[in-house]
């Protein structure tokens, strides 16, 4: 995951961990190393790692640390305990490249590794492995939508997107005409990207491999109605479709309607298609049929377009989306003792798998078990009474 998606993993990390008490206690270190990952390059010399470190939801002073030639750093007498939790991050040629969530034991060192890239601005091929739109009635004027893209480099170069003269922007993301109040929430920032079209461009570095992109808009009811066509600007695995059940009416041509589905406690209705080439075009019309017609006709909607800001109610609903669209072929255990001890059974085991995919399916595990978590804590007792159960059997029968 990326940066963003790394820091609310940290904070529902370290909610969980409030409920448990646990305790800081002493210092330890963390010691890591920069691994040059493109065959035949070396690391840039003079680079500088940061450490962001938070104290339950409170955020520490962050700290710096020279990398050595043989690209190993070091941050001592950082301070120990579950309640404590750490982002090692750094940028090298216009690519931000981030730690997973580290925690520190006491008199204990904590090792990290990372791999850094050449640098191509050369499209190596990029694409997209998964679209998923979610609309939701925000209002009786306006519609809230949340994007996800999980956009795939190919080979083993970090892709600097530039804009090259006499054609189209290489990285970008149509949005419906009249569309407003963009919200970046994860995989790049408002600095990132440049509007018009209608759409945008995204200009962020991004590393080889399968980065997640996030961000928000509006869409205005005219008439209580709005109609648009979803055409993907480069080539995508599979398109999927959330529209928010109940008042909201949907038309859709081009994708296959595959019924009920459920996102973060709201029903919505799916629709599907893979193989989906660049530019292909698919159409939607949704009505609003929560006022009468005549209602309508004496409302007016006003929008300021196109104004990019931080918004709280994006930021979530993007993270949930995210998480549902990695589970979403997972059917969940009606007992959430057990689906989360399944997580932590399949955590395990692609720790052990050689696979090339198993670091990003254990990202994935990873964020389903953290979010199931922080809903339910308590079923971190009932793991450890379980865990517990569990080892006195074995004694027992030894």
């Amino acid at each position: 995951m990326k940066r963003a998606l790394g820091l609310v993993a940290a904070l529902f990390a370290l909610a969980i961990v409030g409920v448990a008490g646990a305790q800081a206690q002493g210092s330890g270190e963390i010691v890591g190393r920069l691994r040059p990952a493109t065959p035949g390059t070396a690391l840039p010399s003079g680079l500088v790692v940061q450490l962001d470190g938070f104290r339950q939801t409170d955020r520490l002073p962050t700290s710096e640390a020279a990398v050595g030639a043989d690209g190993l750093f070091v941050f001592p007498d950082v301070a120990a305990g579950g309640e404590f939790a750490y982002l090692v991050s750094f940028e090298v040629e216009g690519v931000r490249y981030s730690s997973d969530v580290l925690q520190v034991a006491a008199g204990e060192g904590t090792a990290v590794e990372i791999d850094v890239f050449a640098v191509t601005e050369t499209d190596p091929g990029i694409s997209f492995r998964s679209l998923t739109r979610l609309l939701r009635r925000q209002t009786a004027d306006t519609l809230s939508v949340v994007e996800v893209a999980d956009v795939h480099v190919p080979g083993n170069r970090a892709y600097l997107p530039v804009q090259q003269a006499g054609s189209p922007p290489p990285l970008r993301f149509g949005v419906p005409d009249g569309a407003f109040n963009l919200q970046p929430v994860a995989g790049f920032g408002p600095g990132d990207a440049v509007i018009g079209g209608p759409g945008f461009a995204v200009f962020a570095g991004l590393q080889p491999g399968v980065t997640t992109m996030v961000y928000g808009y509006q869409l205005a009811l005219d008439g209580g109605t709005v109609a648009f066509d979803w055409a993907p600007a480069l080539h995508t695995d599979v398109a999927i479709l959330l529209v928010e059940a109940g008042p909201l009416t949907t038309t859709v041509t081009g994708l296959e309607a595959r019924g009920d589905d459920a996102f973060g406690g709201t029903s919505v209705r799916r629709w599907q298609k893979n193989g989906v080439a660049a530019r292909e075009s698919f159409g939607v019309r949704i009505a609003d049929t929560s006022l009468p017609g005549i209602v309508r006709a004496l409302r007016a909607t006003t929008a300021e377009r196109w104004a990019i800001f931080a918004a709280v109610p994006a930021l979530v609903a993007g993270l949930l989306l995210v998480i549902w669209r990695r589970g979403w072929r997972r059917r969940p255990a009606t007992d959430p003792t057990a689906r989360a001890a399944d997580l932590l059974e399949e955590l395990r085991a692609l720790d052990a798998s050689n696979d090339s995919d198993a670091p990003e399916r254990r990202d994935a595990t990873k964020q389903a078990l953290l979010a199931l978590l922080e809903r339910r804590p308590d079923v971190l007792g009932d793991l450890r009474r379980s865990g517990r159960s569990s080892r006195e059997t074995s004694r027992d029968g030894a």
